[in-house]
């Protein structure tokens, strides 16, 4: 069901004016009188809408939901192999867009809340694109598991350890991982492999 684009247009007013306010003020710092003065809104409107500034910041990335999706129906549709432009690589792409909005969140009650929900997006897109049966030896909450917590150990390294490498590296070192694992020589040190 679409959204009214009047709706639209408040909320994106407001998941704005919290990116602007996120890169002036500390997160913990911003209140709602705050943000209904950047987005010049009414109270009423934002409760209309939201339950909290905290609400207002984990609902924004349900756009990202909206990202992933796209990218995932163009890759799909794509009838050139060269031409895709898969999720995993978009989802690399809008991080590193939005990197000040992450360092600025990082550490505080404001990182924790975007940490979930980009948890809850990427868990959500991967129950609708994976089969309902998969390889009988792993359950597929468990491989859904996996894929999120890979993409989060990508992010969080990339972040701290190499912010100047291109999202296309990244997603290129996230892919090796998820795709071909690690070699058993690796994994030595934890599990005993024959």
């Amino acid at each position: 069901m679409a959204i009214d684009r009047r709706v639209a247009r408040t909320r994106t007013a407001l998941y704005e004016a919290l990116l602007a306010l996120i890169r002036r003020k500390h997160y913990e710092l911003i209140t709602v009188e705050d943000i209904l003065t950047e987005a010049n809104i009414g109270r009423s409107t934002f409760y209309a809408h939201f339950t909290s500034k905290d609400d207002l910041l984990k609902r924004s990335l349900e756009r990202l939901r909206d990202l992933l999706v796209t990218a995932k129906d163009k890759a799909i549709s794509s009838a050139r192999h060269e031409e895709a432009w898969d999720p995993s690589r978009a989802l690399f792409e809008h991080v590193a867009e939005h990197a000040d909005i992450q360092v600025a969140l990082a550490g505080g009650r404001g990182g924790g809340i975007v940490r979930d929900a980009v948890d809850d997006v990427l868990a959500e897109v991967l129950r609708q694109s994976l089969p309902g049966t998969m390889h009988a030896a792993l359950p597929r909450d468990l491989v859904i598991r996996h894929m999120v917590s890979t993409f989060n150990a990508v992010l969080r390294w990339w972040l701290e350890e190499r912010p100047e490498m291109p999202p296309r590296e990244v997603d290129a070192a996230f892919r090796k991982l998820l795709l071909d694992g690690l070699p058993s020589e690796t994994c030595r040190p934890f599990i005993m492999t024959s």
